[in-house]
């Protein structure tokens, strides 16, 4: 299947047929509903990774020194296995947990010094970078009187680092170890929107990624609006969303669709 998609913009129109079934647009329809919860994507929306952030091929290279060998795209898969995998079981509670977690994974053996020692390095260099917009834009939402959360792949403590002020605002952060699944799966939304205790299209979201931002959030039946931070460049898909260069522009938005 998936190589019949791939040909010819199948896969385009696939998606664009699925997406309309889901119920996708900006929200026009629910035009009377009024919007209870403003849920906010964390990664390039609220906040950002710094440019001089730990890279895998840094990590292989830190092993090899003390003689553990290992391949930086199999650490950078298995990274992300533990982000979407793991983290949906339990809370990961910190940089070494993570670590641990991710070397398991490889099969590597990895004395608790060293982990200690590359936790180290991600700690003092990746810490999170919030935009300018971000900290007024949830005052703003919580000003009016709306319920303001994080609906994100990013663990609690990744965010904590950096983004301290934003996170102290929210009333809910909703990760995949809070859900129990990783975002992107459809109970993710659905499970979000049975702990808020709200109606499906009580929920406005913003963020930045059209696929798991938008569409999928659309077709749980919650509102969204994408954040496209990268100017006016077209972009396939994305004239059936309401669309804001800034987090600046989002209480506006907020007017027009309740």
């Amino acid at each position: 299947m998936a190589a019949h998609l791939g040909v010819d913009g199948d896969f385009e129109r696939w998606w664009g047929e699925s997406s309309s079934l889901a119920g996708g647009g900006d929200g026009r329809e629910n035009r009377g509903m009024a919007i209870k919860v403003v849920a906010f994507d964390v990664y390039d929306t609220l906040a950002r990774w710094p440019k001089g952030r730990v890279e895998p091929i840094e990590v292989q290279m830190v092993l090899a020194r003390f003689g553990v060998e290992i391949s930086y795209q199999a650490y950078e898969a298995a990274r992300q296995g533990v982000m979407f995998f793991d983290g949906a079981k339990r809370p990961i509670e910190g940089w070494i947990d993570f670590l641990a977690l991710t070397f398991a994974k490889m099969g590597a053996k990895v004395s608790v010094d060293l982990i200690a020692s590359v936790a180290a390095m991600y700690e003092s260099r990746n810490r999170m970078e919030v935009f300018a917009d971000a900290l007024g834009a949830v005052e703003a939402v919580k000003g009016a009187g709306l319920v303001a959360c994080a609906f994100t792949t990013l663990p609690t403590f990744m965010f904590q680092r950096g983004g301290e002020a934003v996170l102290s605002r929210l009333d809910h952060y909703f990760d995949s170890a809070a859900t129990g699944y990783a975002k992107g799966h459809p109970r993710f939304y659905a499970r979000v929107t049975e702990m808020l205790g709200v109606k499906p299209e009580e929920i406005l979201c913003v963020g930045d990624d059209l696929i798991c931002d938008v569409e999928l959030p659309q077709a749980a039946g919650w509102r969204a609006v994408w954040l496209d931070r990268k100017g006016p460049d077209e972009v396939k898909g994305a004239s059936d969303c309401r669309r804001i260069a800034t987090l600046g522009e989002l209480m506006p938005s907020i007017e027009i669709l309740s």
